[in-house]
């Protein structure tokens, strides 16, 4: 149970941090009392929960005599606040949750079976479909106009893709279906892992190169704010989808070598997802955030076999970009 404990302070350390520069930056900006009454209760609520749970987890870490696994239930709960209020907090929380279930099901949990790749629609078939699709994003695009335009774009974009790999989607999701909780387990742990990397990647880049966000974000933010029911649904459904098929499925079906795979398609992933919106090398320099992204999700797909364990973790990381422009757009 040591590293379970350790994983407790960790992410009770990191959530001390995080309080006392809150609580710093509004003493200096004079917010900690306001004129508002319902900010004020609201700070008060957000301090108490959070100083309940970090107390909470020092105990779980510190007292020998408790069984930290019979405490899954409010380990998770605090990890939902600290989650909430400080990513990394919450991620150690996550993961040793993650850890706790993993050991208290071990007898019933079935191993992921064990799929050798093959391939199940015409490689080249697959291809023309990648092409054509580059060609609808990067030329055609410039001749589309409106909402209307938009939708069928991305809509021919996705149907082209779908047809393409349509007997590997059927085969992937039959396997997909009946070991969900074990697939959706590995993607959860390996994106969290992601999360963990990519953040703290794009807060060095952002203090070296004194860039707020990536161009591709703040324009994704813009566009949220004027139309964001659809990019909404383009970030949680499309992207997932088009974007695995295009960038893991084409091509591993012209790569076999593990390594060339992952780096090949996590850096076409990271080129093409900053190539459009970087003009100096600052802005660019986040094709090392996407690409590190694209980098676990080629590894698990490589391990998997299953194109439904990337489009669950794509699923939850733009999920989480959905949820962090909902804030930017409603609450700041």
């Amino acid at each position: 149970m040591k590293k379970e404990k350790n994983q407790l302070i960790l992410s009770s350390s990191f959530m001390i941090v995080y309080l006392i520069f809150n609580l710093v930056y509004m003493i200096y900006n004079n917010e900690l009392i306001t004129n508002n009454m319902a900010d004020n209760i609201s700070n008060i609520i957000f301090f108490a929960i959070s100083i309940i749970g970090i107390v909470y987890f020092f105990m779980l870490a510190l007292k020998k005599d408790i069984d930290i696994s019979k405490h899954s239930k409010g380990i998770m709960f605090f990890s939902i606040v600290f989650f909430i209020c400080n990513i990394i907090s919450g991620i150690f929380g996550f993961i040793l949750y993650s850890d706790l279930d993993k050991n208290s099901n071990k007898k019933q949990k079935r191993e992921l079976p064990v799929i050798e790749y093959k391939e199940y629609d015409n490689k080249y078939i697959c291809l023309l479909a990648f092409l054509v699709c580059m060609f609808i994003m990067f030329y055609l695009s410039n001749y589309i106009k409106g909402i209307l335009g938009m939708v069928l774009m991305y809509l021919s974009i996705i149907s082209i893709m779908i047809f393409a790999f349509r007997k590997q989607l059927i085969h992937d999701f039959k396997y997909f279906k009946e070991y969900f909780k074990e697939y959706i387990s590995l993607s959860f742990k390996t994106w969290l892992k992601s999360l963990l990397v990519v953040m703290i990647l794009s807060l060095s880049i952002q203090l070296i190169t004194n860039t707020a966000n990536s161009n591709n974000q703040q324009t994704l933010q813009q566009m949220f704010n004027s139309v964001p029911i659809l990019i909404a649904i383009l970030s949680v459904i499309y992207a997932p989808i088009a974007e695995e098929l295009m960038f893991r499925g084409v091509i591993r079906k012209f790569i076999n070598n593990k390594t060339l795979f992952i780096i090949v398609s996590g850096v076409l992933f990271g080129l093409l997802h900053v190539i459009d919106d970087s003009k100096t090398l600052a802005e660019f320099s986040y094709i090392i955030v996407y690409s590190t992204l694209g980098f676990y999700l080629s590894s698990l797909y490589y391990k998997t076999n299953n194109i439904f364990t990337n489009m669950s973790f794509h699923f939850m990381q733009n999920a989480l970009g959905v949820i962090g422009m909902i804030l930017l757009k409603f609450m700041v």
